[in-house]
């Protein structure tokens, strides 16, 4: 089971911010499976290469998470090519990116519950589990953004509560990446403060997309059935430095 994490033939997950990083990763990831992946993003192009690119099925989707109507015509085109019992909410702002701190905190939380409730009303029965990613920066790490460190620090919180309350049975789980391997980190990372923080893990490294999409998969799969409510960090140990 393990090598295939229990995926049964017809799996098809939607992912959104699938266009790079590690929302790219989870979607080759699920690919390479056998699982069917409808790959939501903004930009049209990165999901149409990522499609040519795996050998997998795979339905490019331009969309937009967080507005209703996007979300709408996205689902429309997902479900008339195949039924997603699977859902990684993975699109969000760049936490490098100056925003307001209401403005950040709602546009996190608001685009994966609007996702959320938009792909369980549609799928209803046929959904199976949820992946949110969350980051260090809601768990034990602040960070240097008020905005980014609240609004996944929400999106944790939302995790449990769907975990508890969700309809027809799905499974809703977490992950909160540290320092990844990712483009919105090429400038971080390399850095002084970067450099630093990624000394003080355990690894003495930073943690690549590909290891952050094996946690996701694994939350998503029939082999972690009896996980639920579950926050798990894929950090490279960062988190028990601090």
């Amino acid at each position: 089971m393990l090598t295939t994490m229990g995926f049964e033939a017809g799996s098809c997950v939607l992912v959104t911010g699938a266009g790079s990083g590690i929302g790219r990763a989870i979607a080759l990831g699920a690919a390479d499976l056998g699982v069917a992946v409808a790959a939501w993003d903004l930009d049209l192009a990165a999901v149409t290469s990522l499609a040519r690119e795996s050998d997998g099925d795979v339905l490019p989707v331009e969309a937009d998470a967080g507005d209703p109507a996007s979300v709408a015509a996205a689902l429309d085109r997902t479900l008339a090519w195949r039924i997603p019992g699977m859902l990684v909410n993975n699109a969000g702002p760049s936490s490098q990116r100056p925003r307001p701190f209401a403005d950040g905190v709602v546009g996190v939380l608001g685009l994966v519950e609007l996702v959320t409730t938009s792909w369980l009303d549609r799928v209803r029965e046929r959904a199976e589990a949820i992946v949110n990613v969350a980051s260090i920066a809601g768990t034990v790490i602040g960070g240097g953004v008020s905005w980014y460190s609240a609004a996944k620090a929400g999106v944790l919180g939302y995790t449990r509560y769907l975990a508890a309350e969700a309809p027809f049975g799905v499974r809703v789980n977490a992950i909160a990446p540290g320092l990844v391997e990712t483009p919105r980190m090429k400038e971080f990372l390399p850095s002084e403060t970067g450099k630093r923080m990624v000394g003080r893990t355990p690894r003495g490294r930073a943690v690549q997309p590909a290891e952050v999409a094996a946690a996701v998969l694994f939350l998503a799969s029939p082999a972690a059935a009896g996980i639920t409510g579950a926050v798990v960090p894929v950090d490279a140990g960062l988190s028990v430095t601090v």
